[in-house]
């Protein structure tokens, strides 16, 4: 009997380099066994050093690309990413507000890991009013929730007041992302679905190449969810996916990548 692979989508930029973007979704999407569809955004030339170039998709073929998709595939889940524009926001947004059954994963990605800015700023205030209050979850690291509170975050013991405050003001779970805390022994996340909170701890690994960990730690929730887990089951299993990607990276040339199909740990 052929397994049913449940359908997933993402909505983000393309990465020419390979490591990030709707390039990394797709790999997670097929490592955890659902079946990938795609929304492009943005097309970037980028490589692991930066980004050379940003072309913007027009928000009406974000839209058509959206219908096709959800016109032919049954989506169980999906995650956005790199959406860099106030009218995009609005385009993915309205469609999200029309299929309130598709769970949502949204990584508010605002600065790339070189520094090129991924979101204009006056898409920031659209992000917070149009599509955060129809996901599912945001996963921000500690720069982007820095941002969308309007306070450094830099500390572990703020890692739960802040994501506390996070769902406070957006009134949506919180996946706040504790991995560039300085000097940190451990990886450590935190969940908060506004009745428990969740810590989610990995050891720290160093000398890793982390281009790429932000997409594919939410592409991963997104496919966890899909197969029917809860969303603490789902963050914990894409956890560990994610560290095992880091720990079992693949040589690329100058450095090290994720590898998005590794060999389980024993």
């Amino acid at each position: 009997m052929k397994k049913d692979f449940p359908i997933t989508l993402t909505i983000a930029g393309s990465d020419s380099g390979g490591g990030a973007g709707v390039q990394a979704d797709l790999k997670t999407f097929s490592s955890l066994a659902t079946f990938g569809t795609t929304v492009f955004t943005c097309l970037t030339a980028q490589n692991p050093d930066g980004v050379s170039g940003i072309y913007e998709i027009s928000p009406d073929f974000v839209s058509s690309q959206l219908q096709a998709v959800s016109n032919y595939f049954p989506i169980k889940s999906a995650k956005t990413g790199m959406l860099y524009s106030k009218d995009i926001i609005k385009a993915v947004a309205a469609f999200f507000y029309e299929n309130p059954d598709i769970q949502l994963v949204l990584d508010p990605v605002m600065v790339a890991t070189s520094g090129a800015k991924l979101l204009k700023d006056d898409a920031i205030q659209s992000l917070i009013e149009d599509l955060i209050p129809l996901s599912k979850l945001i996963t921000p690291n500690l720069d982007e929730a820095s941002l969308l509170l309007g306070e450094t975050i830099n500390q572990y013991d703020q890692l739960v007041p802040m994501a506390k405050k996070l769902y406070k003001k957006f009134n949506v779970p919180v996946l706040l992302k504790g991995g560039h805390l300085p000097n940190a022994i451990e990886a450590i996340d935190v969940l908060f679905d506004g009745n428990s909170v969740y810590e989610f701890s990995k050891t720290f690994l160093k000398d890793k190449h982390t281009h790429g960990t932000g997409c594919t730690y939410s592409a991963a929730i997104t496919a966890f969810l899909a197969h029917g887990k809860n969303l603490a089951e789902a963050v914990g299993s894409a956890k560990e996916y994610l560290h095992l990607t880091l720990e079992d990276d693949i040589v690329t040339g100058p450095i090290h990548h994720l590898n998005h199909f590794p060999e389980p740990s024993n």
